[in-house]
């Protein structure tokens, strides 16, 4: 369990610190709890832990940026209003002609995956096997 164990950075601690100071402070004056102010407590904790999560979210960049759903492979004008491109798409080659007024999408066919082509370590002769017996130079 110590080997996952999480390491905060001492702006998240200080603001764990600041979340802890004000819980007590809103906490500490109540004498009698009532449900209403359970309710209160509760929402303002849910308010805040959404916060965090969305500013964590935000400043990690891990929204959109992570997974690129649409890459543009190569594009090539063919006019000065006409160009063509190859655009990958979740893993699929679509090729793309363009101009002022149209778009036409063409769907390639998919890409076979070819085995790794393992070349055998070259032979090298070993000394001595490269002259005949008997001659020498």
């Amino acid at each position: 369990m110590n080997a996952r164990r999480l390491s905060f950075s001492p702006r998240a601690r200080l603001q764990v610190a600041t979340l802890l100071v004000l819980a007590l402070a809103l906490l500490g004056p109540m004498g009698g709890v009532s449900m209403v102010s359970v309710a209160r407590c509760v929402l303002l904790v849910g308010a805040l832990g959404g916060l965090g999560w969305w500013w964590r979210r935000r400043a990690r960049g891990t929204s959109a940026t992570g997974l690129e759903r649409l890459k543009v492979v190569s594009r090539a004008g063919l006019s000065p209003r006409c160009g063509l491109a190859l655009v990958e798409v979740e893993g699929r080659d679509f090729l793309v002609t363009f101009g002022d007024a149209f778009a036409h999408v063409h769907a390639l066919p998919e890409r076979r995956q070819a085995a790794p082509f393992v070349l055998a370590p070259a032979r090298r002769p070993r000394p001595g096997r490269g002259m005949r017996r008997g001659m020498r130079s």
